[in-house]
């Protein structure tokens, strides 16, 4: 009688379960797609302090510190840092207040503004604005492919290479 009054359980002892065998419901999930390397900070959110580190940061909202990455910065038109931005390369379509330094490339979009130096490799001005100096960096060296020769490439037995 469980609907107005205490229902009868009767005890399930541990050895009930070790002979059952479970088939596993789940034997074939989907694989989780391979997680991103970026980061958002939104409109409305302040960070104060020091991002490090590898991958993108997208900034939406506010930074008040320090940004050093191996990767990419891209400030927003509702995007604010206030301090210095390294990056390899670097997209400013919001305010910042500190110097920047893009070690491949900076672009300054319509919107943008650095109250700041800048030292770039690489450097587009979209009637944004800056306050400060700019000093052009040496591009990064790139890995040279190497030459190849006829003596390197290697062919089939039945191929014949004229000599001309």
């Amino acid at each position: 009688m469980g609907l107005f009054g205490p229902a009868k359980q009767e005890p399930v002892s541990p050895a009930a379960f070790e002979n059952d065998t479970f088939e596993e419901p789940f034997d074939s999930l989907p694989t989780l797609p391979k997680p991103h390397s970026n980061t958002i900070i939104a409109k409305g959110i302040t960070v104060t302090g020091v991002i490090r580190g590898e991958g993108a940061v997208q900034v939406e909202g506010c930074i008040e510190g320090e940004i050093d990455l191996k990767g990419s910065v891209t400030v927003t038109t509702t995007g604010q840092v206030q301090g210095p931005v390294t990056a390899d390369t670097i997209r400013i379509a919001g305010d910042v207040q500190g110097s920047v330094t893009a070690r491949e490339h900076l672009c300054l979009e319509r919107t943008g503004s650095i109250h700041g130096d800048i030292s770039t490799a690489s450097l587009v001005v979209e009637n944004g604005r800056l306050d400060g100096s700019s000093t052009m960096l040496t591009p990064p060296a790139r890995p040279q492919e190497p030459v190849l020769t006829s003596d390197d490439l290697q062919f089939g037995e039945n191929y014949q290479l004229d000599d001309q």
